[in-house]
């Protein structure tokens, strides 16, 4: 790029590296999958029922969450730690087969486990579900839930 005149800039950059305030330590950054929702494909719709809503007080509506509906992006609702819900996503080794489990009876059903009563980590961990596509037995996802979807997500439980 030098030889050619496309080079923008080229030089050095100094910068000091994250710590951790407990231990002092640097921090290692580390890239992991993440599971999102598309939230931008459905960002008008939601800003228009929005319109909808009564909101007491009305300021909330035409102002804070109307701007946070404006600039919202894509969600990574996904957390890569032990404790927390569960995401009920079964997927095969190759990551082409996927299935959302909806209830308790849907996955007693597609796994064959009966009588399932917890469905936190230490239960759901070890269950697998016969692919329907010839790719073995589909796992379940190590990562939990976001604490903000889950707390979202009352309101419907």
């Amino acid at each position: 790029m030098k030889g050619t005149g496309r080079l923008f800039a080229n030089g050095t950059v100094r910068h000091s590296y994250p710590y951790c305030w407990r231990s002092q330590t640097p921090l290692v950054y580390r890239g992991f999958d993440c599971w999102f929702i598309k939230v931008t494909e459905i960002k008008q719709r939601l800003v228009e029922l929005n319109k909808t809503t009564r909101w007491v007080p009305s300021f909330v509506q035409e102002k804070r969450f109307h701007n946070w509906l404006e600039d919202s992006r894509d969600w990574c609702f996904s957390r890569n730690r032990y404790w927390g819900n569960p995401i009920p996503i079964w997927i095969s080794d190759d990551g082409e087969e996927v299935v959302c489990i909806g209830s308790i009876e849907e996955l007693e059903r597609l796994s064959g486990c009966e009588n399932l009563k917890d469905i936190h980590r230490e239960y759901v961990d070890e269950i697998q579900i016969p692919s329907k596509q010839g790719k073995g037995m589909l796992k379940r996802i190590p990562e939990v839930f976001d604490c903000w979807f889950e707390s979202g997500s009352m309101p419907f439980a």
